[in-house]
C-alpha cells in the first residue's frame, strides 16, 4: 500500500488507537479488509471484504445495503472508510441506508451525484 501515515500528526489522534494496529497490519501483509475486520469490537454493522467480492454491474453503495459487506481494495481511501465505519458505525449505516434510497429511486447515473459521493 502506497505511502506512510504519519500517526504522530495531531489531526490523526482521534484515529490512532485503532488506526495504527490497523496499518501495522498492512505493512506485514494483510489486506485492507482483513486488517479492518481484525479491529472490530463487538457487533459491527458491516463485515470488510475483498473488493473481488463485487460483482460486476452492482453499484458499490448497493451492494453494501444488501449484503452488509464492504469492498474493500488495499489502499489508503478504504483503509480510513474502514476506521471512519469503525468510528462512526450508526452514521455510516444511515448514509449506506440513504445511499440505496437514492439508487433505488434514480438508478445508476453514469456520474455519482453527492449522495452517493458522501
Amino acid at each position: 500500500m502506497p505511502g506512510a501515515i504519519d500517526w504522530s500528526a495531531p489531526w490523526l489522534a482521534p484515529w490512532r488507537a485503532r488506526g495504527l494496529p490497523v496499518a501495522q497490519q498492512v505493512q506485514g501483509g494483510s489486506p485492507v479488509g482483513q486488517a479492518l475486520q481484525a479491529a472490530v469490537r463487538g457487533a459491527a454493522p458491516v463485515v470488510f471484504a475483498a473488493q473481488s467480492e463485487l460483482p460486476d454491474g452492482v453499484a458499490y453503495e448497493q451492494y453494501i445495503w444488501d449484503t452488509r459487506r464492504v469492498p474493500t481494495r488495499d489502499n489508503l481511501h478504504d483503509l480510513f472508510n474502514g476506521l471512519v465505519w469503525l468510528h462512526f458505525p450508526q452514521a455510516k449505516r444511515r448514509l449506506n441506508e440513504l445511499q440505496a434510497q437514492a439508487i433505488a429511486a434514480d438508478g445508476v447515473q453514469a456520474v455519482r451525484g453527492p449522495l452517493r459521493d458522501a
